[in-house]
């Protein structure tokens, strides 16, 4: 018989962890979460600094720097591990792509997302925002962080990756755009349908990310 006990749990703890260590040192949330602060501070230079217009307008434009924050944080996520032969050691390994997969865009979300859900409310508040849209964040991200991570396994190693990721993924965040500046203001149904997009993508972004590493490798 089999043993799927704590033995079989181990290549996925040192997964984890290794995982965990290179996104804390690769800086890629440094970048996202210095993305959005300073756009962020900068856009009401832009739009005016009357009140109301920053109330009205600011969300949509906090969460369009949102968006653009997670793809610069997630840029380059697959290439290290393709160029140094550590996605060939786990198809070698008893863990799946998709599992690996997995754990490596958990690790993103929860490196990333903790900054920018500390960072969010002070923009919401400096723009005379609802708060809310912190939570709304924290329902979004997950979804925003798999989807950004998916298309950057599938530009990884193409020329001009980060701007070829920001376009290809744009359109699939538009859920997020369009419901996240509206929480708080709405009702119940944009954090509704945040968390059941960021459910779906959970759902499917493991896999096909996967399928887009083993692409690479071919």
């Amino acid at each position: 018989p089999h043993d799927h006990g704590q033995g079989g749990m181990t290549p996925l703890r040192a997964l984890f962890r290794r995982e965990l260590t290179l996104r804390l040192r690769s800086g890629g949330w440094a970048v996202g979460v210095g993305t959005l602060l300073v756009l962020g501070f900068l856009a009401p230079l832009a739009i005016g600094g009357e009140q109301d217009t920053l109330r009205s307008v600011g969300p949509g434009i906090l969460w369009l720097i949102l968006g653009v924050a997670v793809f610069l944080g997630v840029e380059g996520l697959f290439e290290d591990d393709l160029a140094s032969g550590a996605t060939d050691l786990v198809l070698l390994s008893p863990v799946s792509m998709t599992r690996a997969a997995l754990i490596k865009l958990v690790v993103a979300w929860a490196v990333l997302a903790v900054p920018l859900l500390i960072a969010m409310p002070l923009l919401l508040l400096s723009y005379g925002s609802s708060p809310w849209g912190a939570f709304a964040l924290l329902l979004a991200s997950p979804g925003m962080v798999f989807v950004a991570g998916t298309i950057s396994a599938l530009c990884t190693n193409q020329r001009r990756g980060a701007p070829l990721l920001v376009f290809l993924s744009l359109p699939l965040i538009i859920p997020p755009l369009v419901f996240g500046p509206a929480a708080g203001a709405s009702g119940l149904a944009p954090f509704l349908i945040l968390g059941a997009y960021s459910l779906q993508a959970v759902a499917v972004c493991p896999a096909l990310t996967a399928a887009a590493i083993k692409l690479q490798l071919t």
